[in-house]
């Protein structure tokens, strides 16, 4: 009787678990070949300011929720050492936000990504996927790979000037739906290494070719020569570091047919490359194939804040203050010292982002958490783990470079994929009995509810604002129909006031001048950008108040030593806006 009671609870389990799998891996499906390449016009900038970012974050939040509602089902907890680990890093990594110098309402958005990726990765914990399940993952980042891939030669070959998404054909550098080529590099890396790792996995029978291995085989041709197009340090030495990891795994447990056929690939992808070179006259330009980068010079100077305040930081959400006002205090007591960067949003490197703004607490998370990813992977099967490494390389370097994770939701989510797959490999599952989970049904209702009604409203907002500021004459309606300005904060803020400003000087109503001096003043301590402090300094001598006038610009050229701020009567033009005058690091728009 026991015997019996035991197989119907096991067939029950079964009944439960199997139908949650599908919609789960539906959601990833909808975001990877789907919801990450939708493209509305924008701005450039990060975040939920890309819409591809916004419209990603509704399946991913429907991919959380069923991984949750597993546990409402099962009434069980599946969870592994790692979990347990990348807890105790996720606490740490909050915790600097409850300290006094912190700036909650600037570093929120960053910790919901980071829990959010957290319960993504316990959601995916909570599935007992087939390993063709689990392949089919790897196989929608593969596919992605292949969407953009094919988008960015489209980009490259036929779009003309004046197109449709609005891609400089003059300067001609792909970047697919990330509007930044680096990103795109680190992705297309990502897709290359990932073709050689899931090849070793496909069996040969009787010496025939599959067509899933005719994808994977023909993936470095199209992905290499777009690489060498893209013109990204971050990618080239990603893609060459990640290739050389796979190869010994792609020897051990390949056929030599299909390992000889993949490096085959690889040098026809290259032969591809320098015949495009060749009858188009393509090449990378000069500072693309050199060393010399500003993030030689504000790398270190992240480094430097947090080595002079180590144990809180600077306080998170201020980066940009801090680290503009800090260096100009080192360029001023030592002119040799360079000065910062405008509109230096975060320092190109991860670890120095978070140690500057928070100090030695979510620095040392940062490391435990690589150390025991690390561990794990230790613990993979022998001949396995240098390819394992090679799947994180892409993206983990661009991490120590740029901000991949900001500017792309999809680099996020499949680098907790990686993890996940890692782990699997290795783990040793426990379950924990969860008899109340009123609280958890409540999240798995609210969670894509929340998340989808305000990701429809961003991306409503953000039309709205695009249609503002490129709509000529200025039409005011679009700025007054905007439903969620909390997702466009800055840039709302400061079409709404500059409208302001201008209304202001054109009308003669010098309160209105005077209600945008005040909005600057206190914008400046938050955001101080050359534009703000641009318009400040004009508002000031339009009401005739040359002193204070000089005050702004002599605090403007001490933050900003080379910039302009000539005298200037003239009130800024209703359409200018700051993200379009500041350029980063790589000269493309704001990233």
């Amino acid at each position: 009787m026991t015997v019996l009671h035991l197989q119907g609870t096991k067939l029950a389990e079964q009944k439960i678990s199997k139908p949650m799998v599908k919609p789960f891996l539906i959601s990833l499906g909808m975001l990877f070949l789907l919801a990450m390449h939708y493209f509305q016009h924008n701005p450039g900038g990060a975040g939920l300011e890309l819409s591809f970012n916004i419209t990603s974050w509704i399946p991913f939040s429907f991919a959380i929720a069923f991984g949750l509602l597993e546990i409402c089902r099962q009434k069980t907890w599946r969870y592994s050492r790692l979990t347990l680990a990348l807890f105790c890093c996720c606490t740490l990594l909050t915790i600097p936000a409850l300290y006094s110098n912190a700036v909650g309402a600037d570093v929120v958005n960053r910790l919901l990504g980071l829990w959010a990726g957290l319960l993504f990765f316990i959601g995916l914990q909570q599935f007992s996927f087939s390993q063709k399940q689990r392949q089919r993952m790897l196989w929608m980042i593969l596919i992605a790979v292949w969407i953009q891939t094919l988008f960015g030669w489209y980009q490259f070959l036929w779009l003309e000037p004046g197109n449709a998404i609005g891609y400089n054909t003059i300067e001609n550098r792909p970047y697919g739906i990330f509007q930044q080529p680096n990103v795109m590099a680190s992705f297309l890396a990502t897709g290359l290494v990932l073709s050689a790792y899931l090849l070793a996995r496909i069996p040969m029978y009787r010496g025939k070719w599959s067509w899933q291995q005719l994808v994977l085989l023909l993936t470095p041709v199209i992905t290499i020569p777009m690489l060498v197009i893209l013109s990204s340090r971050t990618g080239w030495l990603g893609a060459v570091v990640g290739v050389g990891l796979m190869i010994p795994y792609l020897r051990r447990f390949a056929a030599k047919a299909q390992w000889r056929m993949w490096l085959l690939m690889i040098a026809l992808g290259l032969s591809v490359s320098w015949s495009l070179n060749s009858s188009t006259g393509w090449a990378p330009k000069e500072e693309r194939v050199s060393l010399e980068s500003a993030r030689s010079i504000h790398i270190p100077q992240a480094f430097r804040m947090f080595l002079k305040e180590p144990l809180t930081g600077y306080g998170y959400g201020t980066f940009e203050p801090a680290y503009i006002t800090q260096t100009a205090l080192w360029h001023q007591a030592n002119p040799e010292q360079p000065y910062g960067l405008a509109a230096l949003d975060h320092p190109h490197n991860e670890l120095a982002y978070w140690a500057s703004e928070g100090g030695i607490v979510p620095l040392a998370a940062l490391l435990i958490a690589a150390a025991v990813v690390l561990f794990k992977i230790r613990k993979a099967r022998e001949g396995t783990q240098l390819a394992l490494v090679g799947l994180f390389f892409p993206i983990t370097l661009h991490t120590q470079l740029e901000y991949p994770f900001y500017h792309s939701l999809a680099h996020w989510v499949i680098f907790i994929i990686l993890i996940y797959w890692v782990d699997n490999l290795t783990a040793k599952y426990h379950k924990v009995q969860v008899n109340y989970v009123l609280t958890i049904r409540a999240v798995v209702l609210f969670l894509p509810i929340a998340v989808t009604s305000y990701m429809a409203t961003a991306l409503y907002s953000g039309y709205l604002l695009t249609k503002y500021e490129t709509t000529q004459p200025v039409n005011v309606d679009y700025l007054l129909k905007v439903n969620n300005p909390w997702a466009w904060k800055n840039r709302f803020e400061w079409d709404l006031h500059l409208t302001q400003l201008q209304l202001g000087a054109t009308t003669n109503n010098r309160e209105l001048v005077g209600e945008y001096i005040q909005w600057a003043t206190n914008k400046a301590v938050s955001w101080p950008r050359p534009a703000l402090y641009q318009n400040l300094i004009a508002a000031y001598q339009y009401l005739g108040n040359q002193k204070q006038a000089e005050q702004i610009r002599q605090e403007a050229k001490f933050l900003f030593p080379n910039q302009d701020f000539a005298s200037s009567q003239a009130i800024p033009a209703l359409k200018e806006s700051a993200s379009r005058s500041e350029k980063n690091i790589d000269g493309q728009p704001k990233s």
